[in-house]
């Protein structure tokens, strides 16, 4: 994984998203969950779970993309890829935590935070 995001970091358009989306919606979502402006924080999950979806797809397992992409459409949940180098995690964040559960019935939930 790490290998794979340095090879990205060689290319201007990469960096470039990094610095204009990546770091700009990681901000936000932080600054938004500090303050408890959680209509903001849904945002801006959204946009940085899109983000990551579209410029770190090959560091998130072929099996979640099209549930990735299924909580994006849906608005269900969005989902965070974190940690690197192979022993990360998915977090996912969800306004609704029934509708999240039934559609990730298949999969093991672990609420770590309720607002």
């Amino acid at each position: 994984m790490v290998s794979i995001f340095m090879e990205n970091m060689k290319q201007e358009g990469f960096r470039n998203m990094l610095k204009n989306q990546f770091i700009k919606h990681t901000d936000a979502c932080v600054d938004d969950f500090l303050k408890g402006d959680i209509k903001s924080l849904f945002s801006n999950t959204k946009k940085l779970s899109k983000t990551v979806l579209q410029h770190f797809k090959p560091m998130i397992p072929k099996q979640f993309h099209a549930l990735w992409k299924n909580g994006l459409e849906t608005n269900d949940y969005y989902l965070k890829l974190c940690g690197s180098g192979g022993g990360g995690y998915i977090l996912g964040f969800t306004e609704d935590l029934k509708k999240a559960e039934k559609a990730l019935k298949d999969y093991r939930l672990e609420v770590v935070y309720n607002f």
